[in-house]
């Protein structure tokens, strides 16, 4: 007498088709969500130019203005308070358009539009200039800004792009420094120059310190100090240096400050 017949299996089985079918539902499904997402940051990125352009265009005459009124006041009362209150304007009105221009390089730098032309750029120059701009946020904050810079380091950079990070960077440590001593330190090694930017404040926790550098997200830990910004200042501070053919890195304890080491090619 022979035993039950038993054929192998020649193709899926019918209990598995549904669930094929299902996955593959599900792929397509994720494919639509991921091309509505991309959709969405095109038009928000659009977005941001579109308004970053209409916010700083009406600064320029504005700026022009408070120019021509600040030397009026400079000659007939140089000490008065008109005209030390339209130099803390003029700042003003100045971080405003750096702002604006702050989103609108986000927007070029994501749509591949951002060109960067390197020239030869005294270092000492435009760390002077920054350090400058930003005293009076940093007297306001309690903090002093020392500076250790090199006469001779000329870097190879766009001088706007170099301004951006530095601005960026200060600005960061006046906001977190907790009112602590800032330092911007430059050497030379090699063929590059290291550019640090330290403060002693509330420190990045190191589970914090690659998110930091990714697009609107903040270096904030501490919260007692509220958000402030758009989140993208060292993300756009990234993007430059390594645009420049350089890079940034971060060191940094909480409690113990942060150091913000941008290194970029030297000329010649």
């Amino acid at each position: 007498m022979s035993g039950p017949v038993t054929s192998g299996s020649t193709g899926p089985r019918a209990d598995d088709i549904p669930a094929s079918a299902e996955a593959a539902e599900e792929t397509a499904a994720l494919r639509r969500e991921v091309a509505a997402l991309r959709r969405a940051l095109a038009e928000r990125d659009a977005f941001l130019a579109g308004v970053a352009h209409e916010l700083r265009n009406p600064m320029t005459p504005i700026l022009g203005q408070v120019e021509r009124l600040l030397g009026t006041a400079a000659r007939e009362a140089p000490e008065g308070r008109v005209a030390q209150g339209l130099v803390q304007l003029r700042w003003l009105v100045e971080r405003y358009v750096r702002r604006a221009t702050t989103l609108l390089d986000v927007s070029r730098a994501q749509t591949g539009q951002l060109a960067l032309l390197a020239a030869p750029v005294p270092l000492a120059e435009v760390v002077e200039e920054v350090v400058a701009s930003l005293s009076p946020m940093a007297a306001h904050a309690g903090s002093t800004i020392a500076v250790a810079v090199p006469d001779d380091l000329v870097l190879s950079c766009e001088r706007l792009a170099l301004d951006q990070i530095l601005d960026n960077l200060v600005t960061n440590a006046i906001k977190y420094g907790d009112g602590g001593a800032i330092t911007v330190a430059a050497v030379r090694e090699g063929g590059v120059a290291r550019i640090r930017v330290s403060d002693r404040g509330i420190g990045i926790a190191e589970a914090d310190q690659a998110r930091i550098f990714e697009r609107f997200e903040r270096a904030v830990g501490d919260p007692r100090v509220a958000p402030t910004g758009f989140g993208v200042g060292l993300w756009l501070v990234r993007r430059l240096a390594e645009a420049m053919g350089g890079g940034v890195a971060l060191d940094s304890r909480p409690g113990e400050g942060a150091t913000f080491t941008v290194t970029l090619p030297l000329h010649g």
